[in-house]
């Protein structure tokens, strides 16, 4: 993708062009667009607010230094190039403020802002290595192409009809930096608790704990269990031993019960990343219409698996992850 079509895309997310005088844009914006007011010609009068002080600082950036304010607000624009720019010249970590920018420019939409600020904390917060650094996925773009922004994932096709509409629903906020369609990951914060988020997205569904939901360690510690049964069972086979037969054979019984989940959570998938124990993970099972599709084009619904937690990475915010 070239330089003018990723602008041309850039612009189209951030908002439609204003066409009104480049003088009028900002009043417009500080009289409408502040202190918690937001409306429909909002994303457009920002969109073209961007756009200006990316040409600007492509002048400035030639002549010398750039204020570091300037800086860390070109960090936080949606505008993928400008955000690009801003945390390039930013350079490095030198104050909380800077750090505030850096982590903000962390859930951009676009993968290739969203690696530079990894790159960035990865150097010099300890904090963030400790704590969303096993959260965050790679980009799967490269070039231009990892400024276009990811789309973010329909709530309804993800199975969470019941949070659209409804009064809490804006709290659910999405986590780029977390999340990747490819892998079929969604993950969302919110200062709900995890009680009225599963209230909210599953209403009257049973939910598990992580310890009925065997992770990748449990299973593979299973399984080496019984590869260790099973070279038993041959030798006692092989020596005719029906006693050792019979005991080997309660031993699998066992064994089977002890990682089993119980019915219904056999479609869940754990989710590594929580630090918290896994008893206080919630998991629940969500109807989604995604693909693959019928040979007749209709969508087909699947189950997708919910795992909701507080997570003192977030700031000690409820994390729901939905697996596809």
């Amino acid at each position: 993708m070239n330089e003018a079509l990723l602008l041309s895309a850039a612009l189209l997310i951030g908002g439609p062009r204003t066409e009104i005088p480049p003088e009028q844009v900002l009043p417009r914006f500080e009289a409408q667009c502040v202190d918690g007011r937001w409306n429909a010609a909002c994303p457009g009068l920002r969109a073209e607010l961007e756009l200006a002080l990316y040409g600007e600082l492509q002048v400035l950036q030639s002549r010398g230094e750039i204020d570091r304010e300037v800086l860390r607000s070109a960090a936080r624009a949606r505008f993928p190039m400008l955000a690009e720019l801003g945390l390039r010249r930013l350079a490095k970590i030198g104050s909380p403020e800077d750090r505030e920018a850096v982590l903000a420019a962390l859930d951009h939409t676009s993968p290739g802002v969203r690696a530079i600020a990894r790159q960035m904390l990865e150097v010099q917060d300890d904090r963030f290595r400790k704590g969303l650094a096993p959260w965050m996925r790679a980009g799967q773009r490269n070039g231009f192409g990892a400024l276009v922004p990811d789309e973010q994932p329909d709530a309804t096709r993800l199975g969470l009809a019941g949070a659209v509409g409804a009064k809490d629903a804006a709290t659910l906020r999405w986590r780029p930096f977390a999340s990747d369609a490819r892998e079929g990951r969604a993950v969302f914060t919110t200062r709900l608790s995890p009680e009225q988020v599963l209230q909210l997205v599953a209403k009257g569904q049973k939910s598990f704990d992580g310890s009925q939901v065997p992770g990748r360690k449990q299973q593979e510690a299973a399984m080496k269990s019984m590869d260790s049964i099973k070279q038993e069972l041959q030798a006692a086979a092989a020596r005719g031993d029906l006693k050792a037969l019979q005991e080997l054979s309660q031993r699998v019984n066992q064994q089977m019960q002890a990682v089993a989940p119980p019915p219904g959570a056999t479609s869940l998938r754990a989710v590594a990343e929580f630090a918290t124990e896994p008893a206080q993970v919630r998991y629940v099972q969500l109807n989604a219409t995604l693909p693959p599709r019928t040979k007749d084009g209709k969508a087909v619904s699947k189950p997708v698996t919910a795992a909701v937690a507080r997570d003192e990475a977030f700031g000690g915010e409820t994390v729901l992850v939905i697996l596809y």
